[in-house]
């Protein structure tokens, strides 16, 4: 799916609200899905310009209000783009399945930014076991070492009594 800029959506948004052609027409003349679309017609009748231009700043805080609101009245996607002025569908529907699982506490726990996937999973635990293995090898030799160290100490400590017996 490719990211349509906010001046394409804003010029969609106009060439509708002039009224001369239907939302499934510019939606498809401009490329943009018709749900989206419509969420974006139905928040920009609310909010103007600001959905694009100005979207709202997501928060744990925001999250919920969004999800509690939207599962309280079984609000469409549509409705709740238009109360909020939010259109991220993906978002929405991510949202509204961890309040209904994990309730608030679950969208307050959400991090930014992507879970790393499998193979990223993988390449962290082989790090690891590297890591690990690097450690026993060094603290290895670090003991090889010490021994080694000891048994000069003894043998210096040795030949200096075996001199001072022969004088």
């Amino acid at each position: 799916m490719t990211k349509i800029s906010k001046q394409t959506k804003l010029k969609a948004l106009i060439e509708y609200f002039e009224g001369t052609t239907s939302l499934k027409t510019v939606a498809k003349k401009y490329q943009i899905h018709p749900r989206t679309m419509q969420m974006l017609a139905a928040a920009y009748r609310t909010h103007g310009t600001d959905v694009l231009l100005n979207p709202p700043k997501v928060t744990s805080e925001y999250r919920v209000k969004l999800a509690r609101w939207a599962e309280k009245t079984g609000a469409s996607y549509t409705e709740v783009a238009a109360k909020f002025g939010y259109v991220g569908i993906q978002q929405i529907m991510a949202w509204r399945k961890i309040y209904r699982q994990k309730g608030p506490n679950g969208l307050l726990s959400i991090t930014k930014g992507r879970k790393p996937s499998m193979d990223n999973k993988k390449r962290l635990k082989k790090k690891n076991i590297r890591k690990k293995a690097s450690k026993t090898t060094d603290q290895q030799r670090i003991k090889e070492l010490e021994d080694e160290n000891q048994e000069l100490r003894i043998k210096l400590e040795a030949s200096k009594l075996l001199a001072s017996m022969k004088q």
